[in-house]
């Protein structure tokens, strides 16, 4: 029989008696009990807004006095693993955190596992969206999922309406056609105006997720757990027949839209980054995240834009998308364990995370949570992408963003054809895991 420390007997031990009251929380949580006042100090680190968070923290602390010492911290994103770890080195950490699954595999060593005794397997995933599935481990679950940020393609009316297309495209191939149509530029091939910005990779936000979604619609997984631990799949050979892999398919996709030699070449890496061309009405489709829509708004006030979900493949049977799934996770340094426990629960109640999602433009985790909001026309376009969103488990997003930053680099400079640069990025991966 394995033996066990006092900590784990400590931890088992309070996740046992918050079990009962924790889970009925977690399930049927209709309002504010005296389960709350175990709660005590808690506080809380992550890089979603603070005026969102901080405003779902005052529904729960209205009238309710047992939330009195909850705090969050924003942290900024990029900083987020270093400044985690060298506080909990300090004894200093927060006792709740909130991470998104690209930074999961990172803050594993540093997080708990709520056991099943709490959370019940069938529970969470009757309970959550597919992409949250990606916390689970063979005894519980790394974190308590809260919401879904997908990608949608935002579009830019006037220039569509310009060209004479009056609805966004719903296919690549789609895409690909409007380039002819709203592509400008000279007799030197310099870009005045891009249909979309895909090809390059340090001047395209969201590269990362871009390509993320093309790999999965493609039909690769980009990474697997094995028994000597989490592998790439990015360097799979092709068939004998010499089709391209999923993989081939989909950096071939992605970099002929910066090939001066292609009919749907419309972006290089000289072009302004794609966000701003997009807010100044050079770029007519921009992909990001749904949670961008107010800040877009508010970085051009007069850029009649509009929302639609993400392009598929048009012979794809099955609708993918990318996103990034936020989740409570609880320090295994916590001081306040039980508390942050029943914090993350509440927070997962219907009030507070209809409140919380709405307030950062996501979707709710919550599948019951999915049904369109009349005041929010925006919810109709991406609340269904969150029920198709997936995810894969990487190093560190700015490990990945080096990797993926060259695979792209060697391709488009004809140092590498797609097979050796992805030959090179599964190396790569692989030496970062």
């Amino acid at each position: 029989m394995m033996h066990m420390r006092p900590f784990q007997i400590i931890l088992l031990a309070v996740f046992a008696v918050s079990a009962l009251v924790g889970l009925y929380v977690f399930s049927t949580f209709n309002g504010f009990g005296t389960s709350a006042a175990q709660v005590g100090t808690v506080v809380i680190w992550g890089p979603l807004p603070q005026s969102a968070v901080d405003s779902t923290l005052n529904i729960l602390k209205q009238g309710h006095k047992e939330y009195a010492n909850v705090t969050y911290i924003e942290k900024r994103a990029d900083t987020f693993d270093t400044e985690l770890a060298n506080a909990l080195a300090s004894g200093v950490g927060p006792d709740l955190i909130i991470i998104n699954q690209e930074q999961l595999l990172t803050e594993i060593p540093k997080i708990q596992t709520i056991p099943y005794a709490s959370i019940p397997q069938r529970t969470f995933l009757d309970t959550f969206l597919s992409l949250d599935q990606i916390y689970l481990n063979a005894t519980g679950t790394y974190g308590i999922p809260i919401t879904v940020d997908p990608l949608v393609l935002y579009y830019n009316r006037a220039l569509l309406a310009s060209a004479g297309v009056p609805t966004p495209p719903a296919t690549w191939e789609a895409v690909g056609g409007l380039v002819p149509l709203i592509t400008k530029q000279n007799g030197s091939q310099v870009i005045s105006r891009s249909t979309i910005a895909l090809g390059s990779y340090g001047n395209i936000t969201n590269a990362r997720a871009i390509l993320s979604l093309l790999f999965l619609q493609a039909g690769s997984v980009v990474t697997k757990s094995t028994p000597q631990g989490m592998r790439s799949t990015l360097g799979e050979t092709a068939t004998s027949g010499g089709v391209a892999t999923p993989a081939q398919a989909a950096v071939n996709f992605y970099t002929q839209f910066a090939n001066p030699g292609k009919t749907v070449y419309s972006w290089n890496p000289s072009l302004s980054p794609s966000r701003q061309a997009f807010t100044t009405g050079d770029l007519a489709l921009y992909i990001g995240y749904a949670s961008e829509l107010s800040s877009l708004k508010a970085a051009n006030p007069n850029l009649s834009f509009d929302m639609a979900p993400i392009p598929e493949p048009g012979t794809s049977g099955t609708r993918k998308n990318y996103g990034l799934g936020y989740a409570f996770a609880i320090p295994k340094v916590s001081k306040n364990t039980s508390g942050a426990y029943l914090l993350a629960t509440a927070f997962v109640d219907d009030i507070a995370l209809k409140s919380l999602s709405a307030s950062l433009g996501m979707a709710p985790a919550k599948r019951a949570l999915l049904t369109l909001d009349p005041s929010n026309p925006y919810t109709a376009v991406y609340y269904p992408e969150a029920l198709n969103t997936a995810g894969w488990l990487s190093p560190a997003p700015s490990a990945v963003d080096t990797i993926f930053s060259a695979m792209i680099n060697n391709i488009t400079s004809g140092r590498y054809d797609a097979s050796q640069a992805l030959t090179a990025a599964d190396q790569s991966l692989n030496a970062a895991f």
